[in-house]
């Protein structure tokens, strides 16, 4: 069985592989092109996080050791693998494919491909006789749990795909309406704000107007995936953050600063 340092160390094969096979991916059918790039985007985050000294460990593995992905919002979450990821007695939890109910409205829902959310929420399960006849369950939390949704289209960006996200945004996170809840947009937060990973590189106009939407909304567009545009804490990146309170006390007092603030 695989110990979590040593499945950590496959992220950047892994994703040196996905860019190297990059071409011959489209050859494939869309649905494995589309999981494909999810995964890499997976591991994209978690080395983020690894980056900004959390600790990271893989859980609910399969009997062999090995990491059961998501890749379809009609699995049941508790079936699959997940990361949890820590600092000190901090801990929050990186799933993919997690219904999102909104607080504004429950039927207000979605399932991003990646949420960090709280340590042990609870994941409902429902039955609606409007969702395959009341015959199958589907899972959900409530955004009140949620610190990040993420989102990965292996598509060009393109102006009602970036706006869409907004969108996607609002729906799945309470602490924008509910200044209560600890979330806040800090330039030295540890937490990478909700973020949408696209494959396609953009234009000129069009990252002028990805900047514009990072300036007026506590989220990130990180274009060029597919060229090879994975590391998310580079110099040259200028992406939101969020700081949960009580995050950067308890990383003062379990590790040494990096300097990375």
């Amino acid at each position: 069985m695989k110990t979590s340092s040593e499945w950590l160390s496959d992220v950047e094969k892994m994703v040196t592989q996905f860019v190297s096979e990059h071409s011959l991916v489209y050859s494939k059918k869309q649905r494995e092109l589309s999981a494909s790039f999810e995964i890499g985007c997976f591991h994209a985050l978690l080395d983020y996080y690894e980056q900004m000294q959390f600790d990271i460990s893989v859980e609910n593995l399969t009997k062999n050791g090995e990491f059961r992905y998501l890749t379809s919002p009609s699995g049941n979450p508790n079936n699959f693998s997940f990361v949890t990821v820590s600092i000190g007695d901090r801990a929050y939890e990186i799933r993919q494919q997690l219904k999102i109910y909104s607080e504004l409205d429950e039927y207000i829902s979605f399932a991003p491909d990646f949420s960090v959310v709280k340590k042990n929420t609870s994941i409902e399960k429902v039955k609606d006789d409007d969702y395959a006849k009341g015959k199958r369950s589907f899972y959900r939390v409530s955004s009140k749990d949620v610190i990040a949704a993420h989102e990965c289209k292996s598509l060009p960006p393109f102006p009602e795909l970036m706006v869409s996200f907004i969108g996607m945004f609002v729906t799945a996170h309470s602490w924008h309406t509910d200044q209560s809840c600890g979330v806040t947009l800090d330039e030295t937060g540890l937490h990478l704000a909700p973020t949408m990973f696209v494959g396609g590189s953009a234009q000129a106009m069009h990252l002028k107007m990805i900047s514009a939407i990072q300036k007026v909304h506590p989220l990130n567009i990180v274009v060029g995936m597919h060229q090879g545009n994975w590391d998310l804490n580079g110099p040259h990146k200028k992406l939101n953050r969020l700081d949960v309170l009580g995050d950067k006390q308890a990383l003062a007092l379990t590790k040494p600063l990096g300097n990375f603030f």
